[in-house]
């Protein structure tokens, strides 16, 4: 800034007279170096005319020069001022700016706690509502809309319901149907940024579903006032219905086959989802006039069995088991004359209606035993009486004929299994053959009501508890009576105790009686079950562990008895008819008939129970239960790694396990026990003839001989027994 200043100055400063001389002077020099050449021509004079001439030029520039640079720094001042002006408003100005920014900025940073919040907080959360609102908005025109459709559809079915059902009929749903599929497609994107599904999205499905189910309900609505006519539910008889009004029943069949078509005509549209065509979905479902058909019986069934009245009772599951079967007796035949004919009709010849009648009927005691089974955990005698009434009820049921794969679930089980079957990969011979078989021989079985207690783990667990316990409690009252060790009449075992008493040439005593009986009385409550893992239960976990603590009682009451007739001879508990203390008579209990009789009770006991093992080995059940245990793995593994079950080597041949029992282990066990029975017999037969015929020998050694007496009348005894 100073070197332009200087330059101006330097500028604005008048010329120098010396400086001009200077050049003057020194041009003269160099143009003219002597005073003659001064002289010579007018050179000079031309010279100075031109000086003059330049001069005058150059004045004129300056004059030009001066005015015009009087005008710039004039304008150039007011110019200055004029910005200098500027600049000290734009000052003022960033001071006012910066301070309103301060301001702002404090305004606008995120409020502490007991603050008050900030402008940019209350912008963010009117965004975000606002945002929230947009999104309401979307959501209530989508929801208005599917309400719209839902309500037309039933309006639409509702309007011809005289009418047969169609595809046409049903436009207005499928028009529903539509729009929920494209919509939660539609918001399939933000589920995947939520990582949740959409509410909206399940409003939408539970809306198509409340909608055909309202579809459903017209219909039903009608065929159940016509059935009411027909004094359904009590069971019409072929007779009966002939002698009803023509117009009632033309009423009631049309109906009925319309509600048939609705359903085809839903199963067409796809109104089954993949959710329902599940196995535990399929059984919630059925045919739905037979499903109206029943809405009444379940009102009864609810008034009698869910309600207050003396009929509902915990303690009696016979009794609602027995009102099943006998609407299933009752209406079988209305179902087979009437409602077969109209399934035909209605395109659902294939099922059933006596069948699919009682799959409907079914859901009554189902409900009822989810209900009340957990409210019979803590009653292990009630629970194990609801067990055996619903194994019961069961083997009615399918001796009554049903079969699962002739009704409307198991036709859609089959279809599900035909489906899975070709999109299957078959990568072994085995799963080609498996797969080459009709889905219904390997899946299509009706499980019975006892699985919905035997599927639970929890449930199961504690009837096989309840009847452990009680099954241990008998065994130890059996063994505890006063009159355990005696031994028995043949008539006390009854027919089969007579027929082994004969076998074996000897009777049992009471506790091997009751023992047997009791063995028998757990093996027909577990022999109805269905599958061969609870089986199996009851047989590793009651009944092997109380034959072997029979085994073990009379092995500790032999070796007892050995102990006693030893020659160091304590008292120690375990005889067969009590408890042996301190201060008896050792002697008189291992000697004699009365010692004879402890080992014997010990021998007949453990002859009865290995006859009858033998002979529950070679029983059916107990083959069938064994090559079961041998066929599943686990199982197997099991029965393996028990002691009291025969192992099958790894060498063993398909003839070797054929001729293997699972008592094969206990016979051996207590044919042991018998075989040690009979020793000790045997021996205590000897040591007392031996000790009375001790006073016989040494007397003949004391008495002379007559010298007559003959070689015939002498007695020849062996020197040793």
């Amino acid at each position: 800034m100073s070197a332009i200043t200087e330059q101006l100055q330097t500028l604005l400063s008048p010329p120098l007279a010396s400086t001009s001389q200077e050049r003057a002077l020194a041009y003269l020099d160099t143009t003219y170096p002597t005073f003659d050449a001064l002289n010579d021509g007018d050179d000079l004079d031309k010279a100075v005319e031109a000086a003059e001439s330049r001069s005058k030029e150059l004045n004129q520039k300056l004059e030009a020069s001066s005015s015009t640079t009087a005008r710039k720094i004039n304008s150039t001042l007011i110019s200055a001022a004029t910005y200098l002006q500027s600049a000290k408003e734009l000052s003022l100005t960033r001071h006012s700016l910066v301070d309103q920014l301060s301001t702002l900025t404090e305004e606008l940073l995120p409020s502490g706690p007991g603050q008050e919040r900030t402008l940019l907080e209350e912008l963010e959360d009117l965004h975000v509502r606002l945002n929230e609102l947009q999104n309401a908005r979307s959501y209530v025109a989508v929801l208005e809309k599917a309400l719209e459709l839902s309500e037309q559809a039933v309006a639409e079915i509702q309007s011809s319901k005289e009418k047969p059902v169609s595809e046409t009929s049903l436009s207005k749903y499928m028009e529903l149907q539509n729009y929920v599929f494209t919509t939660i497609d539609a918001l399939k994107p933000a589920e995947s940024v939520h990582g949740e599904p959409m509410k909206l999205a399940a409003f939408l499905r539970d809306l198509r579903t409340r909608t055909w189910k309202d579809i459903v309900g017209v219909l039903s609505e009608s065929l159940l006032a016509i059935a009411e006519q027909l004094r359904w539910p009590s069971p019409i008889s072929t007779d009966l219905y002939d002698s009803l009004e023509a117009a009632d029943k033309s009423t009631f069949e049309s109906t009925f086959v319309n509600l048939l078509f609705l359903q085809a005509a839903g199963e067409k549209i796809n109104v089954a989802t993949a959710e329902s065509s599940t196995v535990n979905a399929l059984r919630k479902q059925g045919l739905y006039p037979l499903e109206t058909l029943l809405e009444p019986i379940s009102m009864r069934f609810r008034y009698h069995f869910d309600g207050k009245r003396q009929t509902n009772r915990l303690d009696k599951p016979e009794w609602y088991f027995t009102h099943v079967l006998n609407l299933m007796h009752e209406h079988k035949p209305f179902m087979t004359t009437v409602i077969q004919p109209l399934l035909v009709k209605g395109g659902y010849g294939d099922v059933n209606a006596s069948d699919e009648f009682c799959r409907v009927l079914l859901s009554l005691p189902t409900r009822k035993l989810k209900r009340t089974v957990p409210l019979l955990l803590t009653t292990p005698a009630i629970l194990a009486h609801t067990v055996y009434q619903t194994l019961i009820f069961d083997g009615s049921v399918r001796d009554g004929g049903f079969e699962i794969r002739r009704t409307w679930e198991g036709k859609q089980r089959l279809r599900i299994a035909d489906e899975e079957r070709k999109k299957a990969k078959i990568t072994t011979t085995r799963e080609a053959k498996r797969m080459s078989k009709p889905p219904y021989e390997t899946a299509i079985e009706w499980e019975g009501l006892s699985e919905i207690i035997l599927g639970r783990k929890d449930w199961f667990d504690s009837w096989l508890q309840g009847e452990k316990q009680f099954a241990d409690n008998q065994y130890n009252e059996i063994i505890s009576s006063p009159d355990a060790w005696q031994i028995s009449d043949d008539g006390d075992g009854g027919d089969s105790g007579a027929q082994l008493s004969a076998d074996y040439g000897s009777r049992a005593t009471t506790s091997a009686r009751r023992f047997k009986a009791l063995m028998e009385r757990v093996t027909e409550r577990y022999q109805p079950l269905p599958h061969l893992i609870h089986k199996s239960h009851f047989l590793f976990d009651i009944q092997l562990p109380l034959l072997e603590a029979y085994l073990s009682r009379i092995t500790s009451s032999l070796d007892a008895y050995e102990r006693l007739s030893s020659s160091f001879v304590r008292a120690v508990p375990g005889a067969l008819a009590g408890q042996v203390g301190h201060g008896l008579d050792t002697k008189r209990l291992t000697s004699g008939v009365e010692g004879l009789t402890r080992v014997v009770k010990a021998l007949v006991s453990a002859r009865w129970i290995k006859a009858a093992m033998e002979a529950w080995g070679e029983d059916l059940g107990f083959l069938e239960l064994w090559h079961g245990i041998q066929e599943n793995p686990v199982l197997r593994a099991r029965a393996e790694a028990n002691t009291m079950l025969p192992r099958a080597g790894p060498t063993a041949t398909l003839n070797d396990q054929a001729d293997t029992t699972m008592f094969d282990v206990l016979i051996k066990q207590y044919g042991d026990v018998v075989s040690r029975s009979e020793d000790m017999t045997v021996k205590q037969i000897c040591a007392e003839v031996e000790t009375e015929l001790k006073p016989y020998f040494a007397g003949q050694y004391d008495k002379t001989e007559p010298e007559n007496v003959g070689e015939s009348n002498a007695l020849s005894i062996p020197a040793t027994l």
